[in-house]
């Protein structure tokens, strides 16, 4: 601490921005001078800064990096494998932080459409990994957790964590030490920037997260989100892999992750279930290990006519290097909780699958029987393509199993558990003849399909 608060000002710009800028005062120092210095102070750092040029940011905030910071672990190569010691050791298994979903040393993206609840879901799974507890019925391994949010600010947040902790049963001021958050909101977050007059890329943000990372023992670091940290080209497979290796750079390698949150492409946030499920370069996909999906839930409507939306969200586990990836959760509004809660897990084991293609198969038989009951009786065509298919039939049952409804992935499996069905000899094809007297093929139920309701 300077003797006399105020000299510093008096001092020529690089002598006052060695004491004032990254790596000078601390924040506590700061906040201890007189109110009317920190006022002068900031204000002339803005100036020197260049309040309206990221670039003069940039080449100040790495000017204030040595040496040591910017020949991190991004640039540096680690030495080979020694492959005697390899023999000598029994391999291990991936590690999770989540089974499947959240792997332990790598960086997984979390993409939606602006707007449909991923800051929220991001948030709730935050807790629950500071907590340790559950996910949505996915077991979580306990981790540090630091939590960048450039898009709510403290309010919205902490109304959140309040529902978000009574829902869960957990006491918010023991998350102090497990769960950092920091409201990013109308401040520098850029973490990534390439200066177009010295090449750096790593910003003056990226050295302040690095320290705060340090300072909280941060595991876990969860962006959210990539349009406010990352100032590349998203189209730039080189740009895109550097940003996300200069954040798995800073993580544990045996016991951290990164999440990161983005938006989808335009076309791809009206696709739905049929999305891509990330934006730009394909490096977004392929730089990460693992890559959630989040989507409203639409149910298609007949003759062409335009999907309406379930009200239900659906998170896809559209990648896993490690693991499987035919997983995805539900996600409904709980009124009471003000939440989006997890209320249905697809697939998450062998068991599960055969689970799912018994109560699947069961629905089917259940609604096919129901039209054939109805008076008159309603025709099931066996055509799988075209205007009135037998899922466009089926699918307007209440008998019909609602993890069939809608979206492409949903479709193809109900053309599967038909296949099946018919192997069962549960369900045949019949000849019928239409209105303008010519024939057709119609979906009928078998002796032994009105059995298999009962026993499946």
């Amino acid at each position: 601490m300077i003797s006399d608060p105020a000299a510093f000002l008096e001092f020529d710009a690089n002598h006052f921005m060695a004491i004032w800028g990254v790596g000078g005062m601390s924040d506590e120092e700061k906040d201890a001078l007189p109110a009317a210095v920190r006022t002068q102070a900031i204000t002339r750092y803005r100036k020197l800064m260049g309040a309206d040029n990221s670039s003069h940011r940039a080449e100040r905030g790495q000017a204030k990096l040595d040496a040591a910071t910017r020949e991190t672990a991004i640039t540096e190569w680690p030495p080979g494998l020694d492959l005697e010691v390899l023999a000598e050791l029994e391999p291990e298994l991936p590690h999770f932080i989540i089974g499947d979903w959240f792997p332990v040393g790598y960086a997984t993206l979390f993409a939606g459409h602006g707007g449909v609840g991923k800051s929220a879901i991001a948030l709730h799974l935050a807790v629950c990994i500071a907590a340790g507890v559950p996910f949505f019925g996915l077991e979580v391994s306990r981790r540090r957790v630091l939590f960048l949010s450039c898009e709510d600010r403290r309010p919205v947040l902490h109304w959140r964590l309040s529902r978000i902790c009574s829902h869960l049963g957990a006491d918010l001021a023991s998350l102090r030490g497990w769960l950092e958050i920091l409201d990013l909101v109308g401040a520098d977050a850029m973490l990534w920037d390439r200066d177009p007059r010295t090449g750096y890329t790593i910003t003056s943000g990226y050295a302040r997260l690095q320290e705060r990372m340090g300072e909280y023992q941060t595991e876990v670091l969860m962006v959210d989100g990539v349009s406010d940290t990352f100032a590349g080209n998203e189209n730039a497979r080189g740009e895109v892999k550097r940003f996300v290796n200069g954040l798995v750079a800073l993580i544990p390698p045996d016991a951290g992750a990164v999440l990161v949150v983005g938006h989808v492409s335009k076309p791809g946030s009206t696709a739905g279930a049929n999305g891509e499920g990330y934006s730009g370069s394909t490096s977004w996909h392929n730089s990460c290990r693992a890559r959630w999906y989040l989507y409203p839930e639409t149910i298609q409507g007949e003759d062409g006519e335009r999907a309406e939306r379930t009200g239900d969200l659906i998170l896809e586990l559209q990648k896993s290097n490690l693991g499987r990836t035919d997983q995805s959760i539900r996600f409904a509004w709980d009124q009471d909780a003000h939440l989006f809660l997890g209320r249905e897990i697809v697939g998450a084991t062998a068991s599960d699958r055969a689970h799912r293609d018994r109560i699947e198969r069961k629905g089917i038989l259940a609604a096919l029987q129901a039209c054939a009951e109805s008076a008159p009786p309603i025709i099931v065509p066996a055509a799988m393509q075209g205007p009135r298919t037998a899922h466009h039939v089926l699918s307007l049952r209440p008998e019909f199993p609602d993890s069939l409804r809608a979206g492409k992935p949903a479709v193809r499996r109900f053309r599967r558990q038909i296949e099946a069905l018919r192997q069962l000899h549960a369900i045949e094809d019949a000849e019928y003849r239409r209105t303008n007297g010519h024939r057709g093929e119609r979906l009928a139920i078998t002796t032994d399909g009105v059995r298999h309701i009962a026993t499946f």
